[in-house]
C-alpha cells in the first residue's frame, strides 16, 4: 500500500516586527494606539503547549480596520513557562501587520514606532527565517 504524503507550506502573508520595551503590554498597546491612531483592544491569550506538563499564555491585543483591509496583532514574547519565540529571548513583543505596505513604509513604520517614548528597540524581521515561526500562526 502506497502513502501519500502532504507537503504544506504555511503563509507568513504579515510583516513582523520585533520590540523591546521595559513597560507592560497594556502600555505598549496605548503608545501605539496614540501613534498610529488605531485602537488596539485586549482579546483572549494565545495558550501553547511546549511540553506534555508546560503551557504557555501570551498576552494579544488586536485590531482590525475592514475599510483599509489592515489588521494588527500585537503579542508578548514572555510568559511564566517560557518564550514564544525563544531564539529571540531579547524582544519582548511582537508586532504583526496584515495589509499592502510597501518597503519604504515599512521602513518608516519601523522609525515612528522607535518614537513611542517606552520603545527601546523595534526591528523588522523575516517569520521565515525564525525556527519557532508556526507559534506565530494562530
Amino acid at each position: 500500500m502506497s502513502k501519500l504524503v502532504l507537503d504544506l507550506d504555511l503563509d507568513f502573508d504579515f510583516s513582523l516586527f520585533g520590540v523591546s520595551s521595559h513597560v507592560s503590554n497594556y502600555r505598549i498597546a496605548w503608545g501605539m494606539n496614540k501613534l498610529f491612531e488605531i485602537d488596539l483592544e485586549r482579546v483572549d491569550d494565545i495558550d501553547i503547549s511546549f511540553d506534555s506538563d508546560k503551557k504557555g499564555n501570551f498576552s494579544l491585543y488586536r485590531f482590525n480596520d475592514e475599510e483599509s483591509y489592515t489588521t494588527f496583532h500585537l503579542l508578548s514574547n514572555r510568559c511564566d513557562s517560557g518564550y514564544l519565540i525563544p531564539e529571540l529571548k531579547q524582544i519582548d513583543y511582537f508586532l504583526q501587520y496584515w495589509g499592502p505596505m510597501s518597503d519604504q513604509e515599512l521602513s518608516s513604520f519601523k522609525d515612528e514606532l522607535r518614537e513611542i517614548p517606552s520603545v527601546l528597540v523595534a526591528i523588522q524581521i523575516d517569520p521565515m527565517e525564525l525556527k519557532s515561526r508556526n507559534n506565530l500562526l494562530f
